[in-house]
This record gives structure tokens, sequence and C-alpha cells, in this order.
């Protein structure tokens, strides 16, 4: 069985969760939560800083990414044009961020609300999973679809696979020597 999240944490994202208008499509509203939650697998006291702007919801080592969390409102999730969007900032992202990177990889998180999708990029073969899918010529297909954003941040396989990222992002950070 999967330890839960903490209540002030699950209270947290149940706040953001609400679908007043004012909320529905307004993604700092995740921006404490997400934080609170990195603050919680990071802690506060070692060599990990959580910077909220660098490029999204971050962990670092030593001013290096190891670790990036991109959050978009939960109400934009059915709309293909947020998704392909969202997708595309994740890339841009790691294209962005490769050069400065210590570790071997870098683990990054799109999430609609507290609905993730798991990407990472591979320094050795300067790969992004999950690939990218081009667009077709001659039909409208999706470019970013719904099912890749299926884990649940507040549901146990969503609790796991988050802790397993965090997990794995220490372990690299240790073999380093930090």
């Amino acid at each position: 069985m999967t330890d839960p999240w903490p209540q002030w944490l699950v209270n947290s994202f149940s706040s953001a969760n609400q679908p007043q208008l004012e909320f529905a499509t307004d993604e700092s509203a995740y921006y404490g939560p997400y934080t609170r939650l990195l603050y919680h697998l990071f802690g506060i006291e070692g060599p990990f800083e959580i910077s909220p702007q660098y490029p999204s919801n971050s962990s670092r080592l030593n001013k290096h990414p190891v670790f990036f969390i991109q959050v978009k409102p939960l109400a934009t999730l059915s709309l293909d044009s947020k998704r392909k969007r969202a997708d595309d900032q994740m890339r841009d992202h790691f294209r962005d961020l490769r050069h400065s990177l210590v570790t071997p990889r870098l683990p990054g998180v799109s999430a609609f609300g507290t609905r993730m999708a798991f990407y990472e990029y591979v320094v050795a073969n300067n790969r992004v999973t999950p690939g990218a899918i081009p667009p077709d010529p001659n039909i409208l297909n999706d470019l970013a679809p719904i099912e890749r954003w299926n884990c649940d941040l507040l549901e146990d396989e969503g609790i796991n696979r988050i802790r397993q990222v965090v997990q794995d992002v220490k372990a690299m950070c240790q073999a380093l020597g930090n």
C-alpha cells in the first residue's frame, strides 16, 4: 500500500482543484501546491534548491537543474492545442537546459492540475521521451495524446511514480558526490 501524502499537501492541491471560474484556467493556482510538493520531496535542508521559475518549478543541485515541473490548469487538459503547447514547452525546456546539466538524465513532469505526464532527457543520446509525434500533412492528428497525462498525483500510481522519479534524481546526484 502506498503511503499517502500528508493531509496539508492534499488540502493544498484540493484547494487548487476547485472548479471556481477564477481558478479554472489559472495555472498559478497550482504554483503553491507544487512548490510545497517539491519541498516535501527534496527537503528544506540539503543540497537541493527549489526554484519556482527556472524555467518552471524545478529542483537544482549547485545551480544545475536536476528536475522540473511545468504546470497548466486542469480545465485545459481536454484541448488538443493546450496539450501540444505543453508538450512543445517541455521539449523547449529540455533544449534550453541540456547544456547546463551535470546529471546523465533530466526528468521533467508536465502537469495539468494533478494529472501528470512524465518526460526525460538523456544526455548520452540527446533523446527526449516520450517521443514527439510529427504532424501529418493530410490529417489533423493529435500531437500530444491526452493519455500521456494518465497519472494523477493524488492517486497511488501518481504518488509512487513521482516519488520514484525523485528517488532516482537523488541517487544520480549522490553518485556525483553531492
